[in-house]
């Protein structure tokens, strides 16, 4: 079986596990099919629900929080792997077996592939960034919440609920939304920094903990010079060693070697191109975002008009880093404009980056396709970024993910035109249709009114949109449709899709 198909084995087993606790802990409250599609939105992360959250019961809510949980740390673990391995040539249509051969096999030059140890230091950097960040953003909201915005609900563990549902990116809430911080600028960056930190990706976070280890490491070194220095010229004058230098020398010289080692042994992190593409990436889309909401709603009655302008900042700031992929919402979008409801289908469809809990086609996608269309103009240069040469490979990937996620778009919608049955508008149905396939869950209130059969097609969204349509296509047919490009394919690898 080729790891394509274990991961969305994996993921549909998940999914269909998850429902059976849903639908037993509810008691026949819950129908089984919306503990399916409830299920697959918290594992893929996603935050649409048929039904209020809130009135869920308390064991539901802790059922759920485990199933975000599990939908992120799985998706982030398979995803740093097969960024590592496509970095090195490796295909994910690679027999299992295979496949995490190649992980970890040292002796093959054609991989330079990791250790056995290696592999589990980038899971458990996975895990222990994931449970700190998210610890950390539990803090934050638990101190600076303002009281009663949790509801019925303890407040120890309404902040724990949403620091994880947004550094996964999942978007629910147990009080349905996150309106009660509407007036709370603080809290509404802190939820948004834990957004992007989840949907940036972890090989970008472990570069920047290398860089910041590094910087801390330059730091400990100047400190061990000076404290040497002045050591020993007490001694030369004294004959005796100072007890007050000496301790901080020694101590010095102890942090230097641990942070030395530390950093030399973490791995899993992104290439600099990888990283400074989806940074930068990431800031224009979120400035994009920011500014487009704030001057298209600030004359809005119904929405940032009646706040102050920190304010309004702050939720045009909040929909921008939610719309790519958390869907967290604090206004009702069925009051927002037009032109809003544009942009922010935009940056779903868009999303994050690919090796995080975010959705969409991912940042790289994006930017691969409009570094190709500008080589159209100039068919006799190479796709290049940052002064760099791309594969041919990813290149190649990046269309073929974009082809694939505008037919299933287009399929799709017409399917559920026809189930819609005139109900409702047509940019209704291709919000929700966007935001379940780019697992960001918002909704312009259609999905508590979808039937069964609908409810189906878009549990079938979110689990292509959280595995990968890539991915899912390889597990269908066994090969990935992309030729090899052989030894002229030296540019640098990107992951996408």
């Amino acid at each position: 079986m080729s790891f394509a198909r274990v991961v969305c084995f994996g993921f549909l087993s998940a999914i269909l596990l998850g429902s059976f606790f849903l639908y037993g802990n509810e008691a026949g409250n819950l129908s089984y099919v919306d503990s399916v599609y409830l299920s697959a939105s918290a594992i893929c992360v996603t935050g649409l629900s048929p039904i209020p959250i809130s009135s869920l019961s308390y064991s539901t809510h802790w059922i759920l929080l485990v199933l975000i949980q599990i939908g992120g740390l799985g998706i982030i673990s398979f995803t740093v792997i097969i960024g590592f391995l496509i970095s090195k040539g490796i295909s994910r249509n690679t027999k299992f077996n295979a496949f995490v051969v190649a992980a970890i096999d040292k002796d093959d030059p054609k991989t330079d592939s990791m250790s056995t140890g290696e592999v589990n230091r980038i899971l458990i950097s996975v895990v222990n960034i994931s449970f700190i960040v998210e610890l950390l953003g539990a803090i934050g909201l638990f101190l600076h919440m303002p009281e009663a915005v949790e509801g019925d609900n303890p407040r120890w563990f309404f902040s724990l609920f949403t620091s994880v549902s947004a550094f996964n990116n999942a978007g629910f809430s147990i009080v349905d939304d996150l309106s009660g911080l509407r007036a709370e600028p603080f809290c509404l960056y802190i939820v948004s920094a834990l957004v992007i930190l989840g949907g940036i990706g972890f090989p970008v976070i472990i570069l920047l903990e290398k860089i910041l280890l590094t910087v801390i490491f330059r730091i400990v070194d100047r400190i061990e010079v000076v404290t040497e220095t002045l050591m020993m010229r007490k001694s030369l004058k004294t004959g005796k060693i100072p007890k007050l230098l000496f301790v901080p020398t020694v101590l010095s010289a102890f942090l230097e070697g641990r942070i030395e080692d530390y950093n030399d042994h973490i791995r899993g992190e992104s290439t600099r191109i990888q990283s400074k593409l989806l940074v930068y990436g990431s800031l224009l889309l979120i400035l994009f975002g920011t500014l487009g909401v704030y001057f298209l709603e600030a004359g809005n009655p119904h929405t940032l008009s009646p706040m102050d302008v920190s304010e309004r900042f702050a939720n045009a700031f909040f929909i921008s880093v939610c719309s790519r992929t958390a869907g967290f919402a604090t206004l009702d979008f069925g009051n927002l404009t037009d032109a809003s409801i544009i942009i922010i289908t935009t940056l779903m469809f868009i999303g994050g980056g690919p090796q995080g809990t975010a959705g969409g086609i991912k940042i790289t996608t994006f930017t691969l396709l409009l570094a190709y269309l500008k080589n159209v103009i100039q068919p006799s240069k190479p796709v290049m970024l940052f002064g760099e040469v791309i594969s041919k490979n990813s290149v190649a990937v990046a269309i073929r993910v974009y082809f694939l996620a505008t037919l299933v778009f287009a399929g799709a919608f017409i399917v559920l035109g026809v189930l819609d049955g005139n109900q409702h508008s047509l940019h209704v149905i291709f919000f929700e249709l966007v935001s379940a396939f780019s697992t960001v869950g918002f909704s312009l209130n259609l999905t508590s009114q979808l039937a069964d059969v609908e409810k189906i097609l878009y549990v079938f969204l979110m689990f292509v949109g959280r595995v990968g349509i890539f991915t899912v296509l390889i597990a269908a047919t066994g090969h990935s449709g992309v030729p090899k490009m052989g030894a002229s394919d030296d540019g640098v690898k990107i992951q996408v899709g």
